[in-house]
């Protein structure tokens, strides 16, 4: 089950990273949005381009 964990797609990560955009280009406070894009992967999704097939 670990090995489906690490190989999914951060959904939640990366709604907060988009609405961290958002916010900034609004002018409001980005910065939590930000953290908890951070906290729940959404950076990974930066790191998976990266990664090969085979790669674990």
């Amino acid at each position: 089950m670990s090995a489906a964990v690490n190989k999914g797609f951060p959904v939640v990560g990366a709604i907060f990273l988009v609405l961290a955009v958002v916010k900034f280009l609004q002018g409001d406070d980005w910065v939590v949005w930000a953290i908890l894009g951070f906290l729940f992967g959404g950076f990974g999704v930066f790191g998976a381009r990266s990664r090969k097939e085979g790669d674990q």
